[in-house]
């Protein structure tokens, strides 16, 4: 016959198997769980990782860009700027040149010649010139104008040498001025100057 101190060891003893056995599964599912868990944040500390990386290198990417960028822009103003520093400084250079030819015989004969052509060969009755103070008194005396025309003149320094027209009768203008000459030309000058540069 068992004794009560057997049947407590062995009641102890399957007990003990028993919770041994439950803590093995346990143990062993929570090893598990620990694993999946651990795998887990590791990729997702891995995928993040990658994106900070992918983000750093796309910020990096980016700031290259807009630095080049940045600095492509800067470099386009600057050229502009220098071309019309250019080009303006070439402007004033042909409009001083204008100036200082108005005094050459030359000057005086095309002009004079021009005025007197279309005054007397395109029947114009009545006129009203624009023209500079100086070339006035440098070629007024050329004129070959017939008596029966009526002609009235305006002085105005802007317009830099040779004359405007003004057909009062058929309500024409003839615009041989410097002024006009370089402002029409303006945009060939500014072509030929950025070719070259």
């Amino acid at each position: 016959m068992i004794t009560i101190e057997e049947k407590i060891n062995l009641f102890t003893k399957i007990v003990y198997e028993k919770v041994e056995k439950e803590n093995k599964e346990a143990i062993k599912k929570f090893e598990e769980e620990y694993v999946k868990i651990i795998d887990q944040k590791r990729e997702e500390f891995k995928k993040r990782a990658e994106e900070l990386e992918y983000k750093t290198a796309s910020e990096i990417e980016k700031i290259k860009v807009q630095t080049l960028s940045k600095a492509h822009i800067k470099g386009k103003r600057m050229l502009l700027e220098t071309r019309n520093k250019i080009y303006n400084t070439a402007l004033k250079d042909i409009i001083d040149f204008a100036k200082q030819i108005n005094n050459s015989i030359a000057y005086r004969e095309y002009f004079s010649d021009k005025l007197n052509k279309l005054i007397n060969n395109y029947d114009i009755q009545e006129a009203h010139i624009i023209i500079t103070q100086a070339d006035w008194n440098l070629w007024y005396k050329d004129l070959q104008i017939k008596s029966n025309k009526n002609l009235s003149v305006e002085f105005d320094d802007n317009i830099i040498g040779g004359f405007i027209l003004v057909d009062k009768q058929n309500n024409v203008k003839y615009d041989f001025s410097i002024s006009n000459l370089v402002e029409a030309n303006r945009e060939k000058i500014g072509e030929k100057l950025f070719s070259l540069l």
